[in-house]
């Protein structure tokens, strides 16, 4: 009888489809799944329960209990298991891991959601993967664009780290145009690019632009690069 821990309160369901010459193979190695039953297409279905905190938690005590029993006679489980998402636990938002434990194995009602909800950035994962780098439910189709971080008015943070500062140039004439650019520092922090601004005279054409220091000390440190 499985014992359960009293935090593994939450039910989920793998379903197995299993081919029928493999079903057999099953049975000629003495693995039984018993609860199987022949549906359309020559397929049997079988149902098995994992109780777990959250869906990564079942999903991890169901493919070690597939590995233990089934994987060698029916391959890697992506290829005929799958689990329901009973709390709807898979979520598209920022940061999304496709190769996630809590996002792998999903069931077609779960991916229908989840691909709605990602608006193109997600596909279905329809290749064939292999033995050690099993294919996921879902492919990520477009790139996440990672954002530059706004640290003052003039200084923006590249992906990379790199710290720009922000110069406006005044263009002789009448017409007292401006236009900017961003010029690249070597510092990491701002209270180096602080002084490499001062140092290197960046300032000169807008003085004063560096003379409020609150402007540095309410950006959270943490959002730079060390």
């Amino acid at each position: 009888m499985m014992m359960m821990k009293i935090n593994d309160f939450q039910k989920y369901k793998a379903t197995l489809l299993i081919p029928y010459d493999q079903y057999f193979s099953l049975i000629y190695d003495t693995k039984y799944l018993l609860e199987a039953r022949l549906s359309s297409g020559r397929i049997f279905v079988a149902n098995k329960y994992f109780y777990g905190c959250n869906r990564r938690k079942a999903v991890e005590k169901a493919t070690d209990w597939y590995s233990k029993d089934l994987r060698d006679v029916l391959g890697p489980p992506n290829q005929v298991m799958m689990i329901d998402d009973p709390m709807e636990e898979v979520i598209y938002e920022e940061g999304f891991i496709c190769t996630d434990l809590r996002n792998k194995y999903l069931d077609e009602p779960t991916i229908d959601r989840l691909l709605k909800d990602a608006g193109g950035d997600l596909g279905r994962d329809n290749t064939t993967g292999s033995g050690s780098h099993p294919t996921c439910s879902v492919k990520r189709l477009r790139r996440r664009k990672k954002q530059e971080v706004r640290l003052t008015d003039r200084l923006t943070q590249s992906p990379s780290g790199v710290i720009y500062y922000r110069m406006t140039e005044f263009h002789k004439g009448n017409s007292g145009r401006t236009k900017s650019r961003k010029v690249k520092l070597a510092s990491k922090s701002l209270e180096k690019a602080r002084k490499e601004i001062i140092r290197r005279g960046l300032d000169r054409l807008e003085k004063g632009s560096l003379d409020n220091m609150s402007d540095f000390r309410n950006v959270s440190l943490s959002s730079i690069a060390v």
